[in-house]
């Protein structure tokens, strides 16, 4: 199991991510204490897991940078929300714009075949957009 361990300011420090696997998405719980810098071995995992290389100058240049990140996400998550309801969006009423999805019949069969460059018996011909690799 990959875990990231993040952590900063020798507080205990949670960070919640959200990893795709084959049955859904899951919420993982990563806490930690440590000292007011991420150590080599967590900045690589945290690289790891987002998916990009750095040169051990990189690292050394952006360590700073990602504390202060990782910081910010510790503050955001020590903020108590038990008391707001979940929203899409502020001060809004959840609606749907979009119509019913209901089948129509068309009437006039050839009229339409005749508009369209391709088809095959009832069937509408069009070009391929998605390729089997």
């Amino acid at each position: 199991m990959n875990s990231l361990v993040v952590g900063g300011g020798g507080a205990a420090v949670l960070w919640r991510l959200r990893l795709g696997t084959a049955a859904g998405w899951r919420s993982r719980v990563v806490a930690r204490r440590c000292s007011s810098s991420l150590s080599s071995p967590d900045l690589a995992r945290l690289a790891d897991a987002a998916r990009i290389s750095l040169a051990p100058h990189e690292a050394q240049e952006f360590s700073p940078k990602i504390q202060q990140v990782v910081d910010w996400f510790g503050q955001l998550q020590a903020v108590n929300l038990e008391s707001v309801e979940p929203a899409l969006r502020a001060d809004t009423e959840i609606t749907t714009s979009q119509r019913e999805d209901a089948a129509e019949v068309f009437d006039n069969r050839e009229a339409i075949l005749a508009a369209v460059p391709s088809y095959n018996q009832q069937y509408i011909k069009v070009p391929k957009v998605l390729n089997k690799e």
